[in-house]
């Protein structure tokens, strides 16, 4: 149980949903058993934000009380991280029961096509977007590679939810650099989507050349705790989600939406990557495999945390590198680079 659990009201109001929720689950009859399910999804919606804006809150608290930021931010990421995989599990198994009574295959698309849950997300996210931006970007996508391995099996909703909100990081990086320096032309960069595949897995790109993310930022878009809302936002942010049931996409920028991609990227068994140039553009990476009969990525708790564990130590030690070497100070940068190197070694041996 976390300490001073009960100094933050949003987290506890979100655990006793949950146990009002299970209760409710146990205590159900046959007849009744899929009403119970959808009012528990239906009371599940907002969670997740609900606890990332808790849990910054409970950081908070602790950084008062004298604990360190950074020890602080690891434990909050691998707290959510854990939760959120478990309840993406459970989200996927309550989808499917209720599916199942309309559709054989339920949530799951034998033959799901990636260029159109592209273009599906394309058309909602550029609506979003022309709510606060003047001139919303073109969204260009595009095919390539082998046209009989262009669809797989997939869970269409899980892959939406990663391009959307991968697009709604590109659209306002490019419109707000669009908007600040013009250049001369009349509208903004496109924003493109390149989906290529084989026989063993599908990739897509989201391309965009909305100036990058600042080099000393990157370590940190993993972090639930890295957000582009400032705070007295985020408190506002909090109350209209518990008062008005607001919808979570209209909450970009509060550190949910990148580290929930990779957490969906992760439970179809695929892999979400970024590659930020400063100054230029951001290139995200998806990676999925075609196979039809890979298991439910729930990897055990004590592996998964220490492959994140050793993710952003390389970070950091890479980070650091550069930054000794930009001081010309070759010794201390090749000691960075050979502690980068012995942790990827040891990533390795657990992706095994």
């Amino acid at each position: 149980m976390l300490p001073d659990l009960e100094e933050v009201p949003e987290i506890c109001s979100v655990r006793d949903d949950f146990a009002q929720a299970f209760a409710e689950v146990r205590a159900a009859r046959p007849d009744d058993f899929a009403s119970v399910i959808r009012r528990f999804k239906k009371r599940n919606e907002h969670h997740a934000l609900r606890l990332t804006l808790g849990m910054k809150q409970w950081g908070d608290l602790q950084r008062q009380k004298g604990q360190p930021y950074h020890e602080t931010r690891i434990f909050i990421d691998n707290f959510l991280n854990r939760l959120f995989l478990s309840r993406i599990g459970m989200e996927t198994l309550t989808s499917q029961f209720l599916a199942l009574s309309r559709a054989p295959d339920g949530i799951v698309d034998l033959h799901c096509d990636p260029c159109q849950v592209c273009a599906h997300a394309a058309k909602q996210v550029s609506g979003v977007a022309g709510e606060y931006l003047r001139k919303v970007p073109r969204i260009e996508i595009s095919f390539h590679g082998n046209e009989r391995a262009r669809t797989l099996p997939l869970i269409p909703q899980y892959l939406l939810y990663i391009v959307a909100e991968l697009l709604k990081n590109s659209l306002r990086a490019v419109g707000e650099l669009h908007e600040a320096n013009p250049s001369g032309r009349a509208e903004p960069e496109p924003v493109q989507i390149r989906v290529a595949s084989d026989e063993s897995q599908v990739a897509l790109l989201v391309m965009d050349r909305g100036g990058g993310i600042p080099f000393q930022r990157q370590p940190h878009v993993w972090s639930y705790m890295y957000s582009t809302a400032r705070g007295n936002e985020v408190c506002e942010a909090t109350g209209r989600v518990l008062q008005e049931g607001s919808s979570p996409t209209s909450f970009s920028g509060y550190g949910v939406g990148l580290p929930l991609s990779r957490l969906y990227a992760e439970y179809l068994g695929g892999s979400l990557h970024l590659m930020s140039m400063p100054n230029f553009g951001t290139h995200a990476y998806v990676f999925l495999q075609q196979s039809s009969d890979r298991a439910e990525a729930l990897p055990t708790y004590v592996n998964w945390l220490r492959k994140r564990r050793l993710r952003e130590d390389i970070l950091k030690y890479e980070s650091q590198e550069k930054l000794a070497a930009a001081a010309r100070d070759y010794a201390e940068a090749l000691r960075f680079k050979t502690l980068a190197s012995e942790a990827m070694v040891e990533l390795s041996t657990l992706e095994v």
